[in-house]
């Protein structure tokens, strides 16, 4: 099972989220929680989702 990594434009190549199992997409905000049950919410937008690196990446807003 591959989930998925965040990661914001301005970071790079270093994810700021691993094990991405759950996300919900409303406007600027985007909430994401792992497999493990943490959660984080991110002010921005989603810029590009790459299925097979199982890759988000954020751009802030």
């Amino acid at each position: 099972m591959c989930l998925a990594k965040v990661y914001e434009t301005t970071e790079g190549d270093k994810p700021i989220l691993e094990d991405v199992a759950y996300m919900v997409i409303d406007g600027e905000r985007v909430e994401v929680q792992t497999l493990f049950g943490e959660r984080r919410i991110f002010r921005g937008k989603v810029h590009e989702i790459d299925f097979l690196k199982s890759r988000v990446q954020l751009e802030k807003g």
